[in-house]
């Protein structure tokens, strides 16, 4: 296991797409064990912060750090849930196929998947209830079903971090709890989770920490505090229903 108790380092990151500023100056540490949402309005960078953490987009500026080791020697420590656009889903494999995938890097390139591979692909399948979908083509589900075949595949790597990229998206209830229970879960292991995230009266109910994103930090720390209603209204620009229980504390 890694020895930091920060699992992800980021300093004065800045990130440019065709010359236009995506993140600012970004610096976030981010605790082993902790549970963290980032949040903030259709553009902010959400999604660049975990590009950024897995390496797949070039920095202008600014570090990222996986455990104390730059991302390129750290990936094999990362586990990263795409959102679903993302993905082809006419590809002619299976569910278990899919969640299989996330065994590979246990294994070196001429070795065969075991037993011990095999047994976690089924526990991962029980964990986000889809060992009945096992033998479909991933194309052949629902939105929330994919949704929870990508989150088995993540669980069958057994990483020390997860990144998701708006796992909630558009999912059914019980896709929406079966995520619910990873974070959970992940929690009690000790993992580190990082989840863009877009339904603000969630928040306080998944996350440790949440951050305020709009290419800049705005706040960073727990729900509570982070989430005010002045500042919410501020980063998302203009009037902005704040969450119930924000509004309860200041009444």
């Amino acid at each position: 296991m890694p020895g930091s108790n920060i699992a992800i380092k980021i300093e004065h990151l800045t990130v440019s797409y065709q010359a236009k500023a995506v993140l600012v100056d970004v610096s976030l540490d981010i605790p082993r064990g902790s549970v963290v949402g980032i949040l903030g309005p259709n553009g902010a960078g959400k999604s660049t912060i975990i590009k950024s953490v897995m390496g797949f987009v070039p920095r202008d500026f600014g570090t990222v750090e996986v455990f104390g080791q730059p991302v390129a020697h750290a990936r094999g420590l990362v586990a990263y849930v795409p959102q679903r656009g993302q993905i082809d889903w006419t590809f002619p494999v299976t569910v278990r196929d899919v969640v299989t995938m996330g065994r590979y890097g246990h294994r070196r390139w001429y070795q065969s998947i075991r037993a011990e591979d095999r047994d976690k692909v089924n526990h991962s399948l029980e964990a986000v209830r889809m060992t009945e979908f096992s033998d479909r083509q991933i194309g052949q589900l629902s939105g929330g079903q994919q949704q929870r075949v990508f989150m088995a595949r993540a669980l069958a790597q057994e990483s020390d971090i997860l990144l998701l990229d708006e796992p909630f998206a558009g999912v059914d209830a019980a896709t929406e709890r079966a995520i619910a229970g990873l974070l959970a879960g992940a929690r009690e292991e000790n993992k580190t989770v990082v989840v863009v995230h877009h339904d603000l009266e969630t928040a306080a109910e998944f996350f440790d920490r949440v951050v305020l994103l709009n290419r800049r930090v705005y706040a960073y720390g727990p729900p509570r505090e982070v989430l005010d209603p002045d500042l919410l209204s501020e980063v998302y620009g203009g009037k902005l229903r704040a969450v119930s229980w924000a509004e309860e504390d200041k009444a």
